[in-house]
């Protein structure tokens, strides 16, 4: 089928939501979360052959990511994020089309720019809004070609190649030339160790199991280490205490660090690994890169950046906004990205080819994702190369109730994720 044949045009969009309660917070720099709303979207796609599907794509509002700093109180943010959902769903089939799903993608990234501004809502935010639709549209459109969309991705089904999103650099160059031939049957788990998570029993309370406990059942040996930024030698110690912990078997341990916009500027990040280097020198060789240390408003301006990332690969995760300044954000002394895909399935797939062709740094991030939204950054995962390939799925530990059907049969074991439950259609 060629690229006109394959283009879809949205017949109609609808949006529901559901509370989705945390059996343990998930304690970040700026506080901890108890439980968030998952907004669901499915749409109505045909393409030019005639052929209908219904696409689905999910994710959850978590205001805590998406604001930042930016907060009123938490309700009133739940709030105005479903609205955001709500409008956004009613725009998307006057978008265009009948167009193929990066450009319809693209289209409805603007579409949350001009409601950002209309509501003075963070850029950030209103990406999470329209990342359920984002993944509907790709869903629906693999599904009317009948196949997983990451081997659809190809000039054949494409209208455009990447130098029409990326710039002239990406001239001939799809997707597809930068996603594995076949998915992989498994993924390596990254545990999230959160501020506040007990490392041992003694320190356990309440529904929150100790590290060990994890360690144990999982067979985990990746973990993110979630950080305050506020004090270097206390940060420092924690990273030290997890190891501590962890590493316990012959298989090496592999950590990652994300202070969640904790630290101020370079600088503190580099006191960090140089207190954890004096405390233990093979702790800190664990340790293979960071997530957006730094606030996402000073991404472009940080002095210092340039030398800390030769001590270690430094992430984009809340200030990766928009493609087009990707290269810009690089000359800035950023090593790479994370791809994530609650801030939408198009933006994330646009930068990993940038990421890839550029040899940048890439890693997997999460939001919590669950059910529909956990087997889809799941799938995507499974086809992507990334320098870690570690997948997150922390739903299972702050959220397992909200991973039904499906989702709730992808197991753990042995320290992997098995993916034979999923689907293999569209964006799962």
């Amino acid at each position: 089928m060629g690229a006109r044949n394959a283009d879809i045009e949205v017949l109609g969009a609808e949006v529901s939501f559901r509370e989705v309660p945390f059996a343990a917070p998930l304690v970040l720099s700026s506080g901890p979360i108890t439980g968030l709303t998952e907004a669901v979207a499915e749409v109505v796609v045909r393409n030019r052959r005639g052929t209908t599907e219904r696409g689905t794509g999910s994710v959850l509002l978590s205001y805590p990511w998406a604001y930042g700093a930016r907060a009123p109180r938490g309700e009133d943010r739940d709030a105005v994020l479903r609205s955001a959902v709500e409008q956004l769903a009613a725009e998307l089939p006057d978008l265009g089309g009948p167009a193929d799903p990066l450009r319809l993608g693209g289209s409805l990234t603007e579409a949350a720019r001009r409601l950002a501004s209309r509501q003075d809502l963070p850029m950030l935010a209103a990406l999470v809004c329209a990342a359920p639709l984002d993944a509907a549209v790709h869903d629906g459109w693999g599904k009317a070609l009948g196949e997983a969309v990451y081997q659809c991705y190809t000039a054949e089904h494409l209208g455009a190649d990447l130098s029409h999103y990326l710039g002239p650099a990406f001239a001939g160059r799809f997707p597809g030339h930068y996603l594995r031939s076949t998915p992989l049957p498994r993924l390596p788990v990254q545990h999230v160790v959160g501020v506040g998570d007990p490392l041992t029993p003694d320190e356990a309370e309440g529904s929150a199991a100790p590290l060990t406990e994890w360690v144990v059942k999982d067979g985990v040996r990746c973990f993110k280490i979630k950080l305050s930024g506020k004090d270097p030698v206390a940060d420092a110690a924690r990273i030290n205490d997890v190891h501590r912990v962890v590493a316990t078997a012959p298989a090496p341990v592999r950590l990652s660090l994300d202070p969640n916009e904790g630290c101020p500027d370079p600088g503190r990040l580099a006191a960090v690994l140089h207190a954890l280097a004096e405390l233990n020198p093979v702790a800190r060789e664990a340790v293979r890169y960071a997530e957006q240390p730094f606030p996402r408003e000073s991404a472009g301006d940080l002095p210092g950046l340039p030398e800390l990332t030769e001590q270690l690969p430094v992430l984009l995760d809340e200030a990766l906004l928009d493609v087009a300044g990707l290269d810009a954000l690089a000359a800035a002394g950023w090593s790479g990205v994370t791809v994530k895909t609650g801030r939408g399935h198009t933006q994330s797939l646009l930068a990993y080819c940038w990421a890839r062709q550029h040899g940048r740094f890439v890693a997997l991030a999460d939001l919590t994702n669950v059910g529909a939204a956990l087997l889809h950054s799941a799938a995507m995962a499974s086809w992507l190369h990334c320098d870690a390939p570690a997948f997150e799925c922390n739903s299972r530990q702050y959220s397992p109730a909200g991973n039904v059907g499906t989702a709730g049969a992808l197991v753990v074991r042995g320290g992997e994720l098995d993916l034979a439950p999923l689907p293999r259609e569209g964006i799962r």
